[in-house]
């Protein structure tokens, strides 16, 4: 999980302690450390949050990371699902149009529709017209616009 998509489950009340230590994981396998960072990913999904959320503060402090804007964190969270649509089979269509779905809302109730987002309430219409059926137009649609959103983000 990278950090902005951290801080969007944070902003969201979404977190687990699992995604704090997943977090730590992709943080040291990209080459950083620190002594809290450390700490935080010797840690297990039982443990209580309320520590492990003060690792990960102590970590963030000592790896000088900053606090993404919400529409930051917001478009990580959409790059994430977009890599998911990226990554389903196409015959899994409804896992692909939930992703879809769940990319729309982002786009539509968090973040006001930007501009660049609009693509995404077109495709939530075409879900609407196929009946949340197989059509393989449509999947090939929602992935070149998965394709699209993470060059974006990324």
């Amino acid at each position: 999980m990278n950090t902005n998509h951290l801080f969007y489950k944070i902003l969201k009340r979404t977190i687990t302690a699992g995604d704090y230590i997943d977090w730590s994981y992709n943080v040291l396998e990209d080459g950083f450390s620190s002594p809290s960072l450390a700490i935080l990913s010797s840690c297990s999904s039982t443990d209580n949050i309320f520590e492990i959320e003060s690792y990960f503060r102590r970590a963030a402090g000592e790896l000088e990371i900053e606090h993404p804007t919400f529409e930051t964190a917001a478009r990580a969270r959409m790059a994430f699902l977009a890599m998911k649509i990226m990554e389903t089979k196409d015959d899994d269509y409804r896992q692909i149009y939930h992703l879809t779905d769940r990319i729309f809302k982002v786009a539509a109730v968090e973040l006001n529709y930007p501009d660049d987002l609009i693509p995404w309430i077109h495709l939530s219409e075409l879900m609407d017209k196929v009946d949340y059926n197989y059509d393989k137009g449509v999947i090939s649609e929602m992935k070149n616009k998965a394709e699209q959103l993470l060059k974006t983000v990324n």
